[in-house]
């Protein structure tokens, strides 16, 4: 497994806020998708498990050391 860091917008929260998750996952869209369960639009818009409305900006692979 790897690890992504998620960076994304959070439009509950002021308009300068920008979120910022790690997650363990074998892709990219697999890390997304345990932010968001529903596929984002092609415009990085989705909606997360409670309900609240994100902009996905960034996903990065984390290098790790093993």
């Amino acid at each position: 497994m790897r690890k992504y860091e998620i960076l994304y917008r959070h439009f509950d929260m002021p308009p300068e806020y920008r979120g910022y998750t790690l997650r363990w996952a074998n892709d990219k869209a697999q890390a997304v998708k345990h932010l968001c369960p529903v596929k984002p639009s092609k415009d990085g818009y989705g909606t997360t498990k409670k309900g609240a409305r994100i902009q996905i900006l960034e996903v990065n692979e984390v290098p790790t050391s093993e």
